[in-house]
């Protein structure tokens, strides 16, 4: 089972191979193999499978007040879209999630209150106009 946090449930739809290291971009790469397998999720409110090679890090935001407040906003903005609430400890398939509605929902910025302050907001603005083409999720269309 894949252990996730809420804001990174946004992250994985435009991850497209970058990241802060070269060992995150490994770690992260390895997740969205799985995610692509439909390995189940399950949501966690602490640093996940994503922060591993990063948390321990110097300047690391994994454990600040302020990436727990862009969980609970994705998580509130997902939940609205499945009409249904996510929570820590629920469970869920990457495909009932990982979808076109949601892509299109985060490239028109109805999904996109967990991602304020992040340093790759721009970039995932980006990925989303050029619709998804470069991410490693990818969907059929948009």
């Amino acid at each position: 089972m894949i252990r996730i946090r809420g804001h990174h449930l946004l992250c994985a739809l435009t991850f497209a191979g970058r990241g802060y290291s070269r060992q995150f971009e490994r770690d992260f790469h390895a997740i969205i193999k799985r995610m692509r397998a439909n390995e189940m999720m399950q949501i966690i409110d602490r640093p996940d499978e994503i922060c591993q090679s990063v948390k321990d890090c110097d300047g690391s935001h994994c454990f600040e007040p302020r990436i727990d407040q862009r969980d609970a906003l994705a998580l509130a903005d997902i939940s609205e879209l499945l009409g249904r609430e996510l929570k820590v400890g629920d469970t869920l398939v990457p495909a009932d999630i990982f979808t076109d509605d949601t892509r299109k929902a985060f490239r028109d910025n109805h999904i996109r209150r967990g991602c304020f302050d992040c340093q790759w907001r721009v970039f995932c603005d980006q990925i989303a106009a050029d619709g998804f083409a470069n991410t490693l999720l990818r969907a059929e269309s948009v």
